[in-house]
């Protein structure tokens, strides 16, 4: 992780940054850049400055780049979706979830970072706009992905499978967000999806390590 300075004028709450989001853990606050597609901490005296405006509770605040407002409808995760563990196996719907992936991971090798993120969000609210979900196919679908990961390593590819996940919920009618998490000592950083308060295609044991730092 990055630990380069930058001048924090620019940043004070109540003047957001379109492609900058952030979160404080432990009283360390960690940015993400969606326009560089990287993270990075300030050193340590601006940090405590900063800390004071970002989060002077104390309490892990999170931040959202102007462009990509938190959504209404977020929680935060509590339990993994039953339909990871449940259903049949469907071959059409495997293939499926591996050709999204796949496309989800062309679209982050050749595009801009911040691009394929506000595209993403328009693409969800677009295809979920009549707020008409099938459960059942959305069950399968969840459960598609699982298979998956016993044909292709999800190994590196947690931020391509949770945007392949939302959009083939998405054309079922059911929104989804992807999550982007990051957790200190050592860094690292996750991605998920998840609806309600339920983690999809992971287990909400894994994604309580990370503090979320942007919901698409």
């Amino acid at each position: 992780m990055a630990r380069t300075p930058f001048r924090f004028g620019a940043f004070m709450p109540g003047h957001e940054r379109s492609d900058l989001a952030w979160c404080a853990i432990d009283g360390q606050l960690i940015f993400l850049d969606l326009v560089s597609d990287r993270y990075f901490r300030l050193p340590d005296a601006q940090n405590r400055s900063a800390i004071k405006d970002y989060d002077p509770r104390g309490q892990g605040l999170q931040g959202q780049p102007a462009a990509l407002p938190l959504p209404l409808d977020w929680q935060e995760p509590v339990r993994s979706s039953p339909a990871i563990a449940e259903g049949p196996f469907h071959l059409a719907e495997v293939a499926r979830a591996l050709w999204t992936q796949r496309r989800a991971e062309r679209w982050l090798a050749h595009r801009p970072f911040s691009s394929v993120l506000f595209d993403l969000r328009r693409t969800l609210e677009r295809r979920c706009a009549n707020g008409f979900a099938d459960a059942d196919a959305a069950a399968r679908t969840i459960r598609a992905f699982e298979h998956a990961r016993l044909l292709r390593s999800t190994a590196d590819r947690c931020l391509p499978r949770s945007i392949a996940l939302t959009l083939c919920l998405a054309a079922r009618g059911m929104r989804a967000h992807v999550v982007i998490g990051v957790k200190l000592a050592p860094f690292g950083a996750h991605a998920w999806a998840q609806t309600g308060d339920h983690v999809l295609g992971d287990s909400a044991e894994e994604v309580l390590r990370y503090s979320p730092i942007l919901i698409v």
